[in-house]
């Protein structure tokens, strides 16, 4: 893999960027998260810097393959301008239909930004005729869409074969953390989260191999709780999981990795109660971790040096439910060790309680690419960049 401060920019004139803007947005189209396009300024800018003209290409919702005017970049491109401080031409669905890249070298701004890139035929196939098209225009192809790169996509695995490619500075980031997560030899926890196991179960036993200690919470943490016996009365359950999470529990014997749930909950009712007090006689729903665990947890915290973070502990859209994930979100700020943190709905926690990112080692905002990376799966877009 050639990394973008090895690239020699002497003979690189035209350079396209994979950026993920694939941001949010209320009903009145406006960018209500700001962090993806936040990320990939680092890059667009070292490029900027060597005086190459930039075509930025990303995809925005997921459109069938043909123009839809609500998920065409004509409505955000004026604002993603104002986000990264960049005047940013668009290249219109219609313009490249028309005349592909042909007149890119000629447009008078440095920085354009192409229409959605899933509006195209081609696209979604991985067509090498289709990459082409983009790719013959350019001389170096930078990959900063490191949360699309787990797609078998033509802009994050065809287009790079194609011609001189780098990852961006984040994407190197991201790869480097999860190297860090699988590899080293420091003492790792994993605090996972979220509601099913179904998603998470190759990334489960994956950590189950690579941590030593494992904290499940969240509404996921039901099941396991049920797994062992203890009553969860109406708290959020997944069909099927009890023979997922017996082949966790078997990976975890195997690599010796210890798997902990929570000591006390915060009820539907707002009362806190350790889980040895819960009766099945009663009717309750599981909303979030309470004082011990959290205590708990902060107990290993202390004794590990890379610890990573995906999914929050509680209902966080309820803020009466969001105490467990905010907490953590300080305990693991104020924290000296590596703390990595793997995007999705643990980034909105990260914000409800206020802190900003720069406070951990890294912050993910992949989140399926991040998951499967950690699962030891090959992401086609890694695989494009590791080509000989």
């Amino acid at each position: 893999m050639n990394f973008l401060s090895e690239i020699n920019f002497n003979n690189i004139k035209n350079v396209g960027i994979r950026v993920d803007f694939n941001v949010p947005v209320n009903d009145q189209l406006v960018i209500t998260d700001d962090t993806r396009l936040i990320r990939a300024k680092e890059t667009i800018n070292f490029v900027k810097n060597k005086n190459c003209k930039i075509l930025l290409i990303s995809h925005f919702g997921r459109p069938q393959e043909e123009f839809d005017q609500k998920l065409s970049f004509q409505n955000l491109n004026s604002q993603i301008s104002k986000i990264l401080e960049l005047d940013i031409e668009l290249i219109t669905f219609e313009k490249f239909k028309e005349n592909g890249l042909s007149s890119f070298k000629q447009l008078n701004h440095q920085v354009s930004l192409l229409d959605n890139i899933r509006f195209f035929k081609g696209e979604k196939s991985n067509d090498k005729v289709f990459s082409q098209s983009i790719t013959d225009h350019l001389d170096l192809f930078i990959n900063e869409a490191f949360s699309a790169s787990h797609r078998r996509h033509a802009s994050v695995n065809q287009m790079i074969r194609n011609i001189t490619s780098a990852p961006g500075l984040n994407f190197e980031k991201e790869v480097r953390a999860i190297n860090e997560i699988k590899n080293s030899s420091q003492k790792k926890l994993a605090i996972i989260g979220g509601s099913k196991v179904s998603t998470k179960i190759r990334t489960l036993i994956s950590l189950t191999t690579a941590c030593s200690d494992i904290f499940i919470g969240g509404a996921m943490a039901n099941n396991f709780l049920k797994f062992k016996g203890i009553p969860v009365s109406n708290s959020l359950l997944e069909d099927g999981s009890k023979e997922m999470i017996k082949e966790i529990y078997g990976s975890a014997i195997k690599s010796s990795c210890k798997i902990h749930l929570p000591i006390d909950v915060v009820l539907d009712n707002k009362s806190k109660m350790t889980i040895d007090k819960l009766s099945p006689s009663n009717d309750f729903k599981i909303l979030d971790l309470s004082d011990q665990s959290l205590q708990f947890l902060e107990n290993l915290i202390s004794k590990s040096e890379i610890i990573l973070w995906n999914g929050p502990m509680g209902m966080i859209e309820n803020s009466d439910f969001a105490k467990g994930s905010t907490n953590l979100a300080n305990s693991l700020a104020q924290s000296s060790s590596k703390v990595v943190i793997g995007g999705g709905d643990t980034l909105l926690a990260i914000n409800i309680a206020g802190i900003n990112f720069d406070k951990y080692h890294f912050v993910s905002t992949a989140g399926g690419a991040f998951l499967e990376a950690l699962e030891d799966k090959v992401l086609p877009g890694i695989e494009a960049l590791n080509q000989d």
